[in-house]
């Protein structure tokens, strides 16, 4: 067998933590983020990084809830040029990364939607969300594995909660919404239900495990979204204890 190797990074942001993916190479180029949130206390940061050996573009879609374009504000953090969008394109060189950020007024509403990555290259990335009253980050893959299934894992046990997030970006010009299969398992395998969550093309929803599923309240197990044919979905766990610090879950591909 060949030998490998693993690296993990760590963020520490003054008295919070989180970890920090690592990006290959050999990661298919753009992707899906289940979740972005904006505004009210909330910031999402993009990181994106050419890991190829040529140059090239890489295109953030947002889109709202509703699949519908999503107009943000999108700070560089290179440059501090702010603009307000619903598309975002950078110019990478091999080897490089840019950072963009999006915080709403922490007075407003709460803008909440998903992304999709386009490339023309090798570039992938990640993206923090951040809690800034309390300074709690999470930071979640763009996910390119376009995977025919996703399973989470869950502990809802002790008081603690898990939130999850998912998006669908239909492959040709469907207009019509989709309904996602979902089974929820225990932790012993067994099925506990079923059921379908309902999206627009390019649309997002985000929901409380126990209050969509309430047979996950108090229980550790695991739950599965399919890909309908014609459609990538990516899909977001966020486990948060009762200290009300949070960070994600990666789902597994199927």
């Amino acid at each position: 067998m060949p030998g490998r190797i693993a690296v993990l990074g760590i963020r520490y942001t003054g008295g919070t933590l989180t970890t920090i993916p690592a990006l290959a190479s050999l990661t298919p180029p753009g992707g899906l983020l289940a979740h972005l949130a904006s505004g009210a206390g909330w910031q999402t940061t993009f990181a994106l990084v050419n890991t190829g050996t040529a140059a090239a573009s890489a295109t953030l879609n947002y889109y709202a809830d509703d699949g519908t374009p999503l107009t943000l504000p999108v700070t560089s953090l290179e440059t501090g040029a702010t603009t307000s969008a619903s598309t975002t394109t950078e110019s990478l060189a091999p080897g490089t990364s840019v950072w963009l950020q999006s915080a709403a007024s922490a007075s407003g509403n709460l803008l909440t939607g998903s992304a999709q990555l386009a490339t023309t290259g090798n570039i992938s990335g990640y993206a923090i969300f951040r809690y800034n009253p309390n300074g709690q980050e999470a930071v979640v893959p763009i996910e390119g594995r376009n995977a025919a299934a996703y399973v989470i894992a869950f502990d809802n046990t002790n008081a603690t909660t898990t939130g999850l997030a998912i998006n669908a970006i239909p492959g040709t010009t469907i207009l019509d919404p989709v309904a996602v299969p979902v089974i929820v398992r225990d932790d012993s395998g067994n099925t506990l239900t079923t059921g379908t969550i309902q999206l627009n093309p390019k649309g997002h929803t985000s929901f409380s495990l126990a209050q969509q599923f309430p047979s996950t309240a108090g229980i550790r197990g695991t739950i599965e979204f399919d890909a309908p044919t014609l459609w990538e979905i990516s899909v977001l766990g966020i486990r948060s204890p009762r200290t009300l610090t949070f960070t994600s879950l990666p789902p597994l591909a199927r």
